[in-house]
């Protein structure tokens, strides 16, 4: 779609500024800023929540620098309905040591009533037991 020029130029620009968005929460969020403003758009509860995350985060004693954020990253699980996650080792960008995020809508797809909230990752344990015997510690990459 992107690339049959079914889309406005101004649209097509738009998101291609917003999937180029990544660097640290903070410079994220900046750059996020920015783009609402400059494309004059409404998306500052958005933003706000996304700052308030890395906030809880820091709180919480994650150093938000080592962080990796990313608009174009997704896990590529269309049950996936919010935050996604990664953390990697730093020598090891491709493959992650644990991965997650929200899919609040899952049981409902798979006949619940409603929609129930929930949280849940994986843990690769080989690769982790091999980080953990380097005396290295994960970086994280979210979405």
């Amino acid at each position: 779609t992107l690339k049959s020029g079914a889309l406005p130029r101004d649209a097509l620009d738009r998101i291609k500024r917003f999937l180029a968005i990544t660097g640290s929460p903070t410079e994220a969020i900046q750059q996020l800023r920015a783009l609402a403003a400059d494309a004059r758009l409404d998306i500052s509860a958005a933003i706000d929540a996304l700052e308030a995350r890395t906030g809880f985060m820091a709180q919480r004693g994650i150093d938000i620098a080592k962080v990796r954020f990313a608009t174009a990253f997704g896990r590529g699980l269309d049950y996936y309905t919010g935050f996604e996650f990664e953390l990697h080792r730093p020598d090891n960008g491709d493959e992650p040591l644990v991965a997650g995020g929200r899919y609040d809508g899952l049981l409902s797809q798979l006949g619940a009533a409603s929609s129930i909230p929930a949280v849940g990752f994986s843990i690769w344990i080989e690769g982790l037991a091999q980080s953990s015997a380097a005396g290295q510690s994960p970086r994280g990459r979210a979405s």
